[in-house]
């Protein structure tokens, strides 16, 4: 997983958008079946503020030799709720993946909090089986 600051060419693409967090089917570490695992991407302090948050799906997740292998869902969170930016959608190319997801919420923390990103498994399937995917989150 990597956090950075947008490129100057990808800030003229999300113009409302300042930082990125990149999340491949490498952290998927997950290897029990039917188990979510919980990446924390960022920690805030008293006083930060997310102002909003952009999902691009930049390739579904996969497991390229179980087309059965048709779920995983993503929500975005925070220490207090884990859909506080984004319920759950899918990310699974076996599934109705979902491209673009954007949001507007806008949190001012008054304590330290940290950004949280919950990837579901699917019954009997376990997330480390993924080799392949790329789910960009990029922040104000």
């Amino acid at each position: 997983m990597k956090f950075r600051t947008l490129s100057t060419n990808e800030k003229a693409e999300m113009p409302t958008r300042t930082h990125v967090c990149i999340i491949t089917a490498d952290d998927l570490t997950q290897a029990v079946a039917n188990t979510a695992q919980t990446l924390s991407v960022l920690a805030l302090n008293a006083g930060d503020e997310v102002v909003g948050l952009t999902w691009y799906l930049r390739a579904p997740f996969q497991n390229t030799g179980d087309p059965a292998f048709n779920s995983d869902t993503i929500s975005v969170g925070d220490d207090g709720s884990a859909t506080q930016y984004l319920t759950a959608a899918e990310a699974n190319f076996n599934g109705t993946y979902v491209t673009w997801r954007t949001t507007t919420t806008v949190v001012l923390y008054t304590a330290g909090s940290h950004i949280l990103v919950t990837v579901n498994s699917m019954a009997a399937k376990i997330l480390n089986n993924i080799n392949r995917g790329e789910l960009r989150l990029c922040f104000t």
